[in-house]
């Protein structure tokens, strides 16, 4: 199983490798999202995770071309900050697997990668 994680936050990238190699995961990161659609088509990792706070994301675009251009698909697991009510729902309009906010995210980040 691989990771791709979608973020530009250091710290983020951190956390989530922290998690997953006690898992013996590999994480790859992106803070573009084009080429981490082009990793996810290329390489077929199990889950994908995206940080919301990258307000430049058109998260639909992302999840439907991600959708049509792999073969099997990640799991497509979003955070965001609780107060980024709207932002938090669009990422399930767009159709993210799951929809957490940031804090829940870290509290469960074992798990949401034992999922995948």
């Amino acid at each position: 199983m691989a990771v791709v994680i979608l973020t530009g936050d250091l710290t983020v990238i951190s956390r989530v490798e922290g998690a997953a190699r006690t898992r013996g995961v590999p994480v790859r990161a992106f803070a573009n999202p084009a080429q981490a659609v082009s990793h996810c088509t290329e390489e077929s990792p199990k889950l994908l995770i995206i940080d919301l706070s990258m307000v430049s994301m058109e998260l639909e675009h992302l999840i439907s071309t991600l959708r049509e251009t792999t073969s099997a698909p990640p799991r497509v697991v979003a955070f965001g900050p609780h107060v980024h009510e709207e932002r938090l729902a669009a990422a399930r309009q767009a159709g993210c697997d799951e929809v957490v906010s940031r804090g829940e995210f870290f509290a469960r980040i074992e798990s949401i990668l034992a999922a995948s």
